[in-house]
C-alpha cells in the first residue's frame, strides 16, 4: 500500500504533535517531582520552626524565673545593706558612752 504525499504530510504532523505531547508529559512529571521535593522541604522547615519556637518558649520561661529570683535577691540585699548602715550609724551616735 502506497501513501500519497498528503497522507505522509498528515502523518508527519500527527507524529510531531505526539512528540510534543510526550515532551509536555515529561515536563509535567518533572514539575510534579520538584513540587513534591519543595513540599517535603517545606514540611521539614516547618518542623524546625516549631522546634525553635518550643526552645524559645523554654528559654523565656527560665529567663522569667531568673528575673523573679534576682528581683527578690536584689530587695534582700538592699534591706540588709540598709540595716547595716542604720546599725552602724546608730552605733556611732548612741553606742559610745560620753565622758
Amino acid at each position: 500500500m502506497t501513501m500519497n504525499k498528503g497522507e505522509s504530510t498528515r502523518l508527519d504532523r500527527i507524529e510531531e504533535k505526539i512528540d510534543k505531547l510526550a515532551d509536555a508529559v515529561v515536563s509535567i512529571a518533572r514539575a510534579e517531582e520538584k513540587l513534591a521535593g519543595l513540599e517535603s522541604l517545606n514540611i521539614a522547615q516547618h518542623q524546625q520552626l516549631q522546634d525553635l519556637d518550643d526552645r524559645m518558649r523554654k528559654v523565656e520561661t527560665k529567663v522569667h524565673d531568673v528575673e523573679t529570683s534576682m528581683g527578690v535577691l536584689n530587695k534582700v540585699i538592699w534591706i540588709a545593706l540598709t540595716a547595716l548602715i542604720t546599725g552602724s550609724v546608730a552605733m556611732i551616735f548612741w553606742g559610745t558612752p560620753s565622758l
